[in-house]
């Protein structure tokens, strides 16, 4: 399997892990990073609409069960992110706003699409939705049944439907800038 989704992907890493075979429709350009795991069924769909719609993930991205891109501009999933199974990624609405349009079976607008962006170390709940135009901050939580139609802040917790904020300035992990393990001890702040 593997080494046939290789073959579809632009570029894969080291240690890439898959237990079924993404299903595949449209051009997606398809980046992938190093021990990405793929812990089932992941399925990619592009229409025509721009040329080159990509997806991107980057390193130690952990990708649940029965997850879909819709990816026609692009999609971006930075380092350390864990994806539980059920999600949802759509950086358009796969059809446009005017009903005229819908009527008459023409894809969305380009201006309609708009890429999205996980930040690294998030981590998207089972069930949820991120829709066009999103960024989820480093960091971010998104609870279970989410739907993320606005930015979230870095180092929260969002959860709902429309997705809230519901804790700001969750912890960050250690070694980052004003994580509890990188401020210095009262010793330390006295020389």
């Amino acid at each position: 399997m593997e080494p046939v989704f290789r073959g579809r992907c632009e570029s894969l890493g080291k240690r890439f892990q898959i237990s079924k075979l993404p299903f595949i429709v449209g051009p997606t350009v398809i980046r992938i990073g190093d021990d990405v795991r793929f812990f089932g069924k992941v399925d990619i769909f592009s229409g025509r609409i721009l040329e080159n719609p990509t997806l991107v993930i980057k390193d130690r991205v952990d990708i649940g069960h029965n997850v879909v891109f819709v990816v026609n501009r692009e999609i971006v999933i930075e380092e350390d992110v864990n994806v539980a199974s059920g999600v949802r990624f759509m950086d358009s609405d796969a059809h446009p706003r005017d009903t005229a349009e819908r009527i008459a079976d023409l894809g969305p607008r380009p201006e309609e699409i708009k890429p999205v962006r996980i930040g690294r170390y998030a981590w998207i709940g089972q069930n949820s939705f991120i829709l066009k135009g999103v960024t989820i901050g480093e960091g971010a939580i998104i609870g279970v049944n989410s739907v993320v139609v606005t930015d979230i802040p870095p180092y929260s917790v969002a959860m709902g439907n429309p997705a809230r904020v519901v804790v700001k300035q969750a912890s960050k992990p250690p070694g980052t800038a004003d994580s509890p393990q990188s401020a210095p001890s009262p010793a330390q702040a006295k020389l």
